[in-house]
């Protein structure tokens, strides 16, 4: 269980870095919600930000054929400590430069963070991560436009 907390925060640490954003106009939402005592009303808030950010930011959102941004938000529980892996992914189809140029499914960004929550400010410490996981986002769309 140590190993993967290490593993985790390692991965959280390469946040922005070599991902492309560039010519992203359109992006599905999708949020992966594994964390039990969510509640309805945050998983909403968060597609509403995610959403009215994208749109913002002139990236359309809800059509055909379009990259999906992933959301997964995972909970690890130890003994007493509650912890919560965030995730931001996007994903897409692309052609790989290899022989015979496959169409494929990759991620082109993704961005996480670890973080160590109380039980009663869950929602409001999830909301807090992901507002900081959208700015990076945007920050990195802003930086390849």
């Amino acid at each position: 269980m140590r190993y993967l907390i290490i593993l985790l925060f390692i991965n959280s640490l390469y946040g922005v870095g070599f991902w492309t954003l560039t010519n992203v106009t359109k992006a599905n939402i999708y949020i992966a919600n594994k964390v039990v005592y969510l509640k309805p009303e945050t998983i909403q808030s968060i597609t509403h930000k995610v959403k009215t950010t994208l749109e913002k930011n002139n990236i359309k959102t809800g059509l055909q054929d379009s990259p999906t941004l992933i959301i997964s938000i995972e909970e690890i529980e130890e003994e007493e400590t509650h912890y919560v892996y965030i995730k931001f992914d996007l994903g897409e189809e692309v052609k790989t430069y290899r022989k015979d140029s496959t169409q494929t499914y990759a991620l082109t960004y993704t961005s996480s963070e670890f973080i160590d929550v109380d039980t009663s400010e869950l929602d409001a410490d999830i909301m807090e991560s992901i507002d900081s996981l959208l700015s990076q986002f945007i920050e990195q769309y802003k930086d390849d436009i």
